[in-house]
């Protein structure tokens, strides 16, 4: 018997209908903070969140970069994905600019995951659903 693959399948949402994943950032001191992040393919950041979420869980030091959103801050943020078998440090950014861009398609949404975050699995979709996976499970 094979066991069922673990992946995390969420129904498009937003206006117009967007792709988007959840997110768990760990801090440091046992915080945790579930984020409902856009999933963004042509973004080239793993992670953009709020100025206040970087804050409160930066774990290492990264240098800022200047974008057509303006200054992001950058550092080194631990997360985890619900339903993987998925968690480390992964570089961040912060960006209230792009987080209040994203909440404009939907107001749940509190950041991006972009494209180096989400090749660490198998991504895809169809009309209805998108979905993150480990990679090499069929």
């Amino acid at each position: 018997m094979t066991r069922p693959k673990s992946n995390q399948r969420n129904p498009y949402k937003g206006s117009p209908p967007r792709p988007w994943l959840r997110l768990r950032l760990l801090g440091e001191n046992g915080l945790i903070r579930e984020l409902q992040l856009l999933a963004d393919t042509g973004n080239p950041y793993p992670l953009i969140n709020s100025s206040a979420n970087m804050a409160r869980f930066k774990q290492g030091f990264s240098p800022d970069i200047e974008t057509n959103f303006g200054r992001m801050k950058g550092g080194w943020i631990r997360v985890a994905i619900p339903g993987l078998d998925f968690g480390g440090r992964v570089l961040g950014y912060a960006s209230d600019a792009i987080v209040a861009s994203a909440m404009r398609s939907h107001s749940g949404f509190e950041g991006l995951i972009g494209l180096p975050l989400l090749r660490k699995g198998e991504y895809g979709g169809n009309a209805r659903w998108f979905w993150l996976r480990p990679p090499g499970r069929t």
